[in-house]
Parts: structure tokens; sequence; C-alpha cells
């Protein structure tokens, strides 16, 4: 080829190149919401009895029923459209696998090796789209959700340039993909010594180095609510109609017209009080995760549905096998997946399986589960199964449901996390699989799908929930700045220790677990004389158990304990401690009679000694 042949090559090459670059800027600008957005913070946000009334009393235009990571999703993108919508969930919201994931937010580089492997264009569009979603999640909550960097170590020769090559297209993607908005800093080697320093309970014997990477991390359950609670707020973006928002709300089922055979709303029940009413809608949203196929079946008891299960379990050990801010990546486990050690709110989780279960609300960790875990972990780390298995403080499984392209696959770690949206002429939408870092991509496909097929229903704007912030990221003016947020969350942080004599660490976690809201509770428990610990050996305060009632639609102890403060995740024991302190209180805030008391408190311990029990 002469030099004119390979300038033509080069500069088609380039002007495909910039063709390509052109059409992913596009696609991530398309429904992001303007930078300059400011945001309405409301003075108070609506009760459950309020939010009960408003299911009681009002049409909508959409019921969404499930207040996981998909639900809660749905009715952001819902509001933030102009829609009135209503949304019920039979226990509390992110109680099924969206409090029970591995607390990563990351694109999936399994997916990648394997798009890239097969020659897979839909796996490898799936890592784009995880890649450009993970960016959005960091910044629609920069206070709970953060870049984290990952060690992943290196034994042979051979894995440096084969781990080097994957983390960096990996890299390289997510900029492209990001049009370099990823919010995630870049990848480097360290050699031995500094792998060490960074994650010191690595094994010593034969390591050579490792690779360091970067993904995100947050805490899931509060990132469901605070989806949740943004949604209910009136105009908190121009335009936004206040969803309707209610947890222990069971749907018993799907009600149709007579004459048109159109679903027109649901039964309930209120499962606190056990009364059953009607809430009326145009269209109902199934976002139920496993329970999508029993939903399903209400409205038509005929269908077949394709879901497996996957149980993913997780423990938490001792902070001092994650000492720094550092993780670790275990690349390929005794069954051919990966396993993650990460530091969380200053303990280890470490995690996750992936085994075929059946359908059950609260999957419980097996034999099996710890076996894999303490065993694959302690061929990785400084220490022995027996010691991680002595030291665990909290367990928990959770049911990931997973779209089944074939009835002979038994792996479930072979399935996909994508997602499928199935609209029903008669006015049912089913939304199954997917993961939580593309939450806010599945919620829009969905009422993408929802507005084609149910053209009566107006809506005002297109989807603009990309790079939206969450309550909380905000000042009271409801002015932000991502760039700045860091050492704007610090200064809060300085100024919590100052004015209400808090420790390090308690300001610390107030501010990763509420934003500028801390200040919010910290003025509430100091006006309740609550400015105490819940547990000595945590930050948590007493007082965000009264806040959690008040503002965060908390209703039971478990509530409390395991999905606003999540103590029962960190030290299920701690949790078991502080029980009697968290029921004293709730039941003067809602009035329990002894009974209730009673109950909540005996499923509050059986739940959390759940957690510590150690299958032998």
């Amino acid at each position: 080829m002469g030099f004119k042949g390979f300038a033509k090559v080069l500069g088609a090459s380039s002007v495909a190149l910039a063709g390509t670059y052109g059409f992913v800027k596009i696609e991530h600008e398309k429904c992001s919401i303007p930078k300059n957005t400011k945001y309405t913070v409301p003075d108070r946000l609506n009760t459950r009895d309020e939010m009960l009334s408003k299911l009681k009393n009002e049409k909508f235009d959409v019921l969404v029923i499930g207040g996981g990571c998909t639900g809660t999703s749905v009715a952001l993108d819902l509001a933030t459209r102009g829609l009135n919508c209503a949304l019920v969930e039979a226990n509390d919201f992110a109680s099924g696998a969206s409090s029970k994931s591995t607390k990563l937010l990351h694109g999936g580089i399994r997916y990648l090796e394997s798009a890239i492997y097969n020659l897979d264009f839909q796996e490898l569009r799936f890592v784009w789209k995880a890649l450009e979603e993970r960016a959005h999640m960091l910044g629609t909550l920069p206070y709970a959700n953060y870049p984290i960097p990952i060690v992943m170590p290196i034994y042979k020769v051979w894995q440096l340039p084969y781990f080097w090559v994957n983390i960096k297209v990996y890299e390289m993607l997510a900029r492209f993909f990001c049009c370099n908005e990823t919010r995630i800093p870049s990848s480097f080697f360290s050699d031995k010594s500094n792998a060490l320093f960074n994650f010191p309970a690595l094994r010593t014997k034969g390591l050579l180095g490792a690779v360091v990477y970067y993904d995100g991390q947050h805490n899931d359950s509060r990132t469901n609510l605070m989806m949740a609670l943004t949604s209910t707020v009136n105009n908190y973006v121009p335009g936004q109609k206040g969803s309707t928002v209610c947890n222990y709300v069971k749907v018993k089922k799907i009600l149709r017209d007579e004459s048109t055979d159109k679903v027109v709303g649901a039964l309930v029940e209120d499962v606190l009080t056990g009364e059953e009413f009607k809430v009326m809608s145009e269209v109902v949203v199934n976002c139920t995760g496993p329970f999508a196929g029993e939903v399903k079946k209400m409205n038509d008891p005929e269908s077949q549905i394709s879901i497996l299960y996957s149980r993913g379990s997780h423990l938490t050990v001792p902070k001092k096998y994650c000492p720094t801010p550092y993780g670790l990546i275990i690349p390929k486990t005794t069954d051919g997946r990966v396993l993650f050690a990460l530091p969380w709110l200053n303990e280890t989780i470490i995690g996750t399986t992936d085994n075929r279960d059946e359908l059950h609300f609260n999957p419980k960790a097996t034999k099996e589960d710890i076996d894999f875990i303490t065993g694959d972990a302690s061929l990785y780390m400084n220490c022995s199964n027996e010691q991680l298995r002595s030291e665990i403080k909290s367990m928990w499984s959770g049911l990931r449901p997973l779209i089944k392209g074939v009835d002979d696959i038994s792996q479930t770690g072979k399935l996909s996390r994508g997602h499928v949206i199935e609209v029903d002429k008669k006015g049912l939408v089913n939304v199954y699989g997917g993961k939580w870092t593309i939450c806010r991509l599945m919620a829009q496909d969905c009422v993408d799908d929802l507005l084609k097929f149910y053209k009566h229903l107006k809506h005002s704007y297109k989807c603009r929930t990309r790079n939206m912030v969450l309550l909380g990221t905000h000042d009271k003016e409801g002015n932000h700045n991502i760039d700045e947020i860091r050492p704007k969350f610090n200064q809060l942080s300085f100024r919590l220790m100052r004015d209400y004599g808090l420790s390090e660490d308690t300001a610390a976690h107030l501010v990763e677990s509420y934003g500028y809201r801390a200040e919010d509770v910290c003025k509430l428990s100091k006006e309740l004389n609550m400015l105490t610990k819940l547990h000595k050996n945590y930050p948590h305060l007493l007082g965000e158990v009264v806040y959690g009632v008040r503002n965060e639609l908390a209703c039971t102890p478990v509530d409390v304990l395991a999905r606003r403060t999540r103590l029962a995740f960190l030290d299920a024991g701690a949790a078991l401690e502080s029980l009697d302190q968290v029921v004293g209180v709730m039941e003067k805030e809602l009035n329990w009679s002894s009974t209730t008391k009673k109950v909540l408190r005996s499923e509050a311990e059986r739940y959390f000694r759940d957690m510590l029990h150690v299958p032998a």
C-alpha cells in the first residue's frame, strides 16, 4: 500500500472514529438533566399516613408494584416526566435483594471478558451501558456512593499482561462511552511492597505485585430509600409530580374492568393494620424482582415465565481484613467466577456466591455458601478458612432474578444480568432481570415502552433522570456542585463535630448516610436528648431511630437496624444488643400496642439471629 492508500485508510478510520464518538456523545447526553438545575428542598416529606390517604382517594396514571431499586427508579422516572405515580411495597423499601448486594456499582469487568472472547456485541453493549450508568450512580448520591480502589493480585508472570490489558480496555471503554466523565480515577500497577501496603491481608507467598483499578461502591438500601423519597417531592425538579410511595402495602389482586378486561388498579392490604382497599390506576407496572412471575400470574394465571433464581450470599468480618480503603478481587474462584473482599462502613464484606435456589422471601446463607466464601478468600488472604469463619459478624443472602435463555443452563453465573420489559395490552407492564448499576436505565426503558404503548397517558417531559441528584446532595437553597461536593461534605463533618460535640467517626457516618440532611438528624437528636450512641462500638446515634420513623418511613425495628442504619449488616450481634432500646423508642413514636410491640420485637430478633447463625 502506497502513502496515498495509507492516508485514505487513516482518513476513513478517523472519520469513522469521530462519527462513532459523536454518536456515543449524543447517546450520553440524552436524558440528562441540565447541570445548572436548582432543586426544590421540601420543608418536610409526607408521612406514611398521608401517603395511605392519597392511595385510597386518588386515581393514578401508573401504579408501581415493588419498592426495590427497579420500582423506585421507575417511580422517580415517572414523577420527573410529570406523571402521577403510586408505588406500593409489601415489605420495606429494599427489603429484598436491593439491600443484600455486594455494594458495588460496576460496569461488569467479567462481562467485558466474555464479550471480547465471544465477539458478543450485545454483551459489549451491556458493559457500555453499565459503565455509563456507573458514572451516573456515583454522581446521583455522592455522599453515599464513591469510587473504591480494588487490588487484583498477580502471582504468575503471565497474569500481569493479561490483567493489565483487560483493565486498560475496561478503563478505555469507560472513558470513551462516558465521554471522559467516568468519575473514576485511573488504574495503576503496584509492585509487591506497594500491593501489601494497599491490602495488608494479601497472601505473600508467590506475590509478584498487583493491578489496581477503580469501580464504584454504595450504601444500597439508603440509595434505594433516597430514590423513593426524592420521587415524592413536588417540583423537586421543575414540573415534577410528587409520587405516592408506601411500604408495607401488599397487592392481593390485580383489578380489571369487567367490560373491557383491562387493568384498572389493584386490591391491596395495609400489612400493618390488615385494612384492604383499592388503588386505582391507568396502568400497573410489575417491578417485584424474583416475584415478578407471581404478580404476572395474578393477571394471567396461564402465563409462563422464564426466570431463574440465583442466591448471592455475603458475610461481614472485622475491619482488620480490609484495614485500608482498598478492596480485593479474586479474579478466578474455584468455580470460575470472581469474589470480592471490600471495606464497607468500617468493616469488611466478602462475597458473593451464585447458586441456584428456589423462590422465597428471605433466603439464608447455606453451609455450602460459607465454605465457598471462606475457602476461596483464604487462598488469597493471609488467614485460614477457620479463622474467617470464627470471626463472622453478620451474613446475608439475596435472590437475584436472572433471565433464562435456555432451560438446560444450570450455572446461574453464566446468565445475563440484562433486563426485559414486557408490555401487556391489557395494562400490565412487567420488568424482569437487571442489576443495581443499571436501575436508572431499566426505568427509562420501562417508561419509554409504557408511553409508546399507552398513548393516552399525558406526560410533560421526556426522560431526564441522568445526572439528577437525590435528596441530601444539595444545600437548603437547592444548590449543588458535584465537582466541589467532597470538600463541602468534609466541611459539614467538621461543623457537626464543632456544633454538636460529635466524635469524628459519628460525624463522618452521619454525612455519609444523610449528606446535607445530617444537620437535620443532629438538630432532632439534640432536641430529644438523643445525641448518644445507639451501640457503644458503632457511630450511629439514638436520634437516628426517631429520624427514621418521622422522615424515612421506618415502621419496624428491622427497618431501622437493617436498612436505615445498616447496623445489622455490619454486626448482627450489635443489632440484637440494640434491639430493646430501638423497640422502646419506636413504641412511643408509633403508639404500638403491647401485642404489636411483642410481635415486631420477636420478628426482629429472629431476623438478626438468622444473620448470626453460621451453618454447621
